[in-house]
């Protein structure tokens, strides 16, 4: 009965954490970090504002949560399941398209991003160093595609992967933040397309 107690006790905490996680991400888009306090957020998840320092320590400790779990539903949920059996530039296009499905249905997700992002520029905010680690993870994962699709011929070994990892990703996070400043005002899935066809032709071998 003890050992139910506690797994009990424990599966209530774990529902309140995440609680507290989905809240923070929603007032986070909507308001920003700086201005989401762990009051407000407390109230949206239904808990005490002591609930948020219990499980989390500190509310910088909360907003790193919030993001761990955003990244790994991505890495997850949409990621894995999106390039299973593909490789090179396959599985970059398959991102891609996950990336342009979840402008399309979860805006909010991307929203809280590039909003925290907009943050982190902010030197007193303290939110640089952890985004310039979030940054890193995500060359280091485009390096794994890209060393791929040198291998199958399908960039020439030429180009400088560092360099256009942050065209690409520059690119991709240039077109969904047109699109949430200024929804519909153009084709959303063509600007993708376009991109893509612009990509390819450049690092294909046979420019070079």
């Amino acid at each position: 009965m003890e050992s139910v107690a506690k797994t009990s006790r424990q599966q209530q905490a774990d529902d309140t954490r995440l609680r507290l996680i989905v809240a923070a991400g929603k007032l986070f888009a909507e308001r920003g970090y700086a201005e989401s306090s762990v009051a407000a957020i407390g109230e949206a998840a239904g808990a005490s504002r002591g609930l948020v320092n219990h499980h989390f320590g500190s509310k910088e400790n909360l907003l790193w949560a919030v993001i761990e779990h955003y990244i790994q539903n991505w890495q997850h949920e949409v990621v894995a399941p999106a390039i299973a059996g593909k490789r090179g530039l396959e599985a970059l296009r398959a991102i891609l398209d996950e990336h342009r499905r979840i402008a399309h249905e979860q805006p909010e997700n991307l929203l809280l991003l590039y909003r925290l992002m907009g943050e982190a520029l902010d030197p007193r905010k303290g939110l640089a160093g952890q985004f310039t680690n979030l940054h890193r993870l995500w060359r280091e994962q485009g390096r794994y595609w890209w060393d791929e699709a040198v291998e199958d011929g399908q960039i020439s070994p030429g180009i400088d992967q560092e360099v256009n990892a942050s065209v690409i990703i520059g690119a991709i996070r240039g077109i969904t933040l047109d699109w949430l400043i200024a929804p519909g005002s153009f084709d959303l899935d063509a600007a993708y397309e376009q991109q893509w066809e612009m990509l390819v032709g450049w690092l294909r071998p046979s420019r070079r």
